[in-house]
């Protein structure tokens, strides 16, 4: 039930966490911080599968730019893509000859989403805010991927 539950936390953390912030400066009050949630990344994708259409293509593929480049937001996508597949698969993963099979799904997700924030991680790094702007959805996102391994890793054992 756990290696249900995960991916789909892990979801629902990307993309209503918040991911960075930006400050800016107004004109009259000084300086004000804008927040940027994960659905600036995923926003397009999940769009597509609430509306039943498969996320493949350029009317799903994701809008989010950082550092002038949509690399990070098509690797979200991808990666919450596959957290969604294992979600679906963990489903009949509940048969007991089928556990193990799931859970190698399950393992991947995890570390497909680890790679994915690392990859936003780094890029954060180069970019003007740097990794102080950084926002705790990001980390609550990386701490689920990192659960899902170790759900999937126990689901191989037999668990």
């Amino acid at each position: 039930m756990i290696r249900i539950l995960l991916p789909l936390a892990m979801i629902a953390a990307l993309f209503f966490g918040p991911m960075f912030s930006e400050e800016s400066r107004g004109e009259l009050s000084g300086k004000t911080v804008a927040i940027v949630t994960g659905e600036h990344f995923i926003g397009n994708t999940v769009d597509c599968v609430r509306e039943m259409k498969a996320p493949i293509g350029e009317d799903c593929e994701s809008t989010g730019e950082l550092n002038d480049s949509t690399l990070v937001g098509d690797i979200l996508s991808w990666s919450a893509l596959l957290a969604a597949v294992a979600a679906v698969l963990g489903v009949p993963g509940l048969l007991p000859f089928l556990g193990r099979m799931t859970s190698i799904v399950t393992v991947g997700s995890g570390v497909a989403m680890l790679g994915s924030l690392g990859l936003f991680m780094t890029t954060m790094i180069g970019s003007e805010p740097g990794l102080g702007a950084v926002q705790w959805g990001a980390y609550l996102t990386a701490g689920l991927a990192l659960l899902t391994v170790i759900s999937g890793l126990s689901g191989m054992r037999g668990r």
